[in-house]
């Protein structure tokens, strides 16, 4: 483990996913987002008692538990007190929702119910908006990065702006193929207004930190362009979600054996298809099962 110092009081620790290191007073610092799971927060912890750094807040860009797994531990062991926006607040507390939500709104198969998907439980002590909010001697701007989450959230400070999963380095599109996305249509006006911005660093959760934004944006904004064509074009006949996500798997060469990883795709694939039939592109009946098909 290492922290990469970006500007005198910004740093940041990369990892699976990078975590946000800012100075607050003194030995004081607000961490952006903790890893999966308890381990990462233990590790973070440990690694910056070592660099006599104590970590006081977190801010959380979203729920998912890759970026809030932490907290828990955080909290029990130096009582940090923790920021997120209203949505991911919610889930953060009772993260049961990821895996029902993921298995159709009912209880979930055993499987879902890990640290890929469910973080432990930790409270949410300040729930914020859009705007600068002040933590310790710290001044940090809160900007709403909806799509790839509800409720996702980007922080700035120092010119330094850690983008969450709003945006995706192009080397981690190329190892995933299907970033994952809630709300195409809002995850792309989210990369367009990422695309006009002009911060001085850019850190995304996964992937290098870039000075010019514009870059990953395209990238990003191709791979959405091409799931989106791919199902469009294999629409030409009937199929049903299943089939649908069985053919961009294969067309991609992804095999998927674990449940979690399946469930996540389905809904990524089901992203899509809400977007292409809300935009009119493509028609939806139920015969027994829901059948799609290009208009």
């Amino acid at each position: 483990m290492e922290i990469k110092p970006l500007t005198e009081n910004v740093s940041y620790i990369p990892g699976r996913t990078n975590v946000g290191v800012i100075k607050c007073g003194g030995s004081d610092v607000i961490l952006v987002d903790t890893g999966i799971d308890s381990g990462s927060g233990k590790r973070i912890l440990r690694f910056l008692e070592n660099k006599k750094l104590k970590p006081v807040a977190v801010v959380n860009t979203h729920f998912h538990t890759d970026h809030c797994g932490g907290n828990k531990i955080l909290k029990e062991e130096v009582g940090v007190k923790v920021y997120a926006s209203s949505v991911a607040a919610t889930v953060i507390r009772y993260p049961f929702i990821n895996p029902f939500s993921l298995f159709s709104g009912v209880y979930p198969v055993k499987d879902l119910m890990n640290k890929f998907v469910m973080a432990e439980s930790s409270n949410v002590d300040v729930e914020i908006e859009e705007g600068e909010i002040k933590i310790g001697d710290a001044v940090i701007k809160i900007v709403p990065l909806p799509g790839h989450a509800p409720g996702q959230i980007g922080v700035v400070a120092d010119d330094i702006f850690f983008c969450g999963d709003a945006v995706f380095a192009p080397e981690v599109i190329e190892k995933v193929v299907i970033p994952f996305n809630v709300d195409i249509k809002t995850e792309k006006e989210t990369l367009n207004f990422l695309k006009n911005t002009a911060f001085s660093l850019y850190v995304p959760s996964h992937g290098e930190p870039v000075e010019n934004i514009e870059f990953y944006v395209l990238e990003n904004l191709r791979q959405i362009e091409r799931i989106k064509g791919m199902i469009f074009g294999f629409l030409e006949k009937e199929a049903s979600s299943e089939e649908i996500v069985d053919f961009v798997l294969k067309e991609i060469g992804l095999k998927v054996k674990a449940v979690h990883h399946y469930f996540l795709i389905h809904a990524g694939i089901l992203a899509y298809l809400s977007y292409l039939y809300n935009e009119g592109l493509i028609s939806l009946k139920i015969e027994n099962r829901p059948l799609w098909k290009r208009r």
